[in-house]
């Protein structure tokens, strides 16, 4: 059994379940740029490498080609329905609470102020030690930037950190920087998105067996 120091978490669809703001915020914008909205499901495929990498894909083949301000037009609207139907996904807090002895870190390609006011308005800022955002250093994941960036942040090393997230990137971004990764199954890739991962988990509790 590894003895983690520092817990690195993905955001979206690791901790929080934000897919159906971000899909309402998403069509909110493609009406006020008098584009049809898209389907839910297929916004959720988009989501994961940014903001900027969320537009530009729900663009891709439509008649609109000014992504920077359908980009601050989606960031109006979703600040302004950050929590209409977001929650945390199960056992979130209790394992957190678990593992309060430990430092715990964000690291999302999300803009650091949405991750930031999704957590105050939740009332759960305070087990974090660190929040790094897309928009936080020059690099985003995959880049291992980040996680070097919170490693040194936290004096610790590789071999005592553990990347947590529900998606290829966050795993590539974990075995880049050669921390240990976990996937978890329940988030908007499933279990083939994480299959890289060193170790694949069904529910976020299940954290308590492996690194306890």
């Amino acid at each position: 059994m590894k003895k983690i120091e520092l817990f690195v978490y993905d955001f979206d669809g690791t901790l929080v379940n934000t897919k159906d703001d971000i899909a309402y915020s998403l069509n909110l914008t493609f009406r006020e740029l008098g584009l049809p909205p898209l389907k839910h499901e297929t916004i959720f495929s988009y989501i994961g490498n940014g903001v900027e990498s969320l537009v530009g894909r729900a663009l891709a083949g439509t008649s609109f080609d000014d992504v920077p301000e359908a980009i601050r037009l989606f960031k109006v609207f979703y600040g302004q329905h950050l929590t209409r139907h977001t929650r945390f996904y199960p056992h979130c807090r209790e394992t957190l609470n678990f593992f309060a002895h430990k430092k715990h870190a964000i690291l999302s390609n999300k803009p650091e102020r949405f991750i930031k006011k999704i957590l105050a308005e939740f009332d759960f800022l305070h087990p974090f030690d660190a929040v790094v955002g897309g928009d936080t250093l020059d690099g985003k994941k995959p880049d291992p930037l980040g996680l070097h960036h919170l490693m040194a942040l936290h004096e610790t090393t590789a071999g005592k950190t553990l990347m947590v997230g529900d998606i290829g990137v966050d795993i590539e971004t974990g075995k880049r920087a050669c921390v240990t990764t976990c996937g978890v199954t329940y988030g908007l890739g499933g279990r083939a998105a994480v299959k890289e991962a060193d170790y694949i988990i069904d529910d976020l509790c299940e954290l308590k067996k492996l690194f306890h």
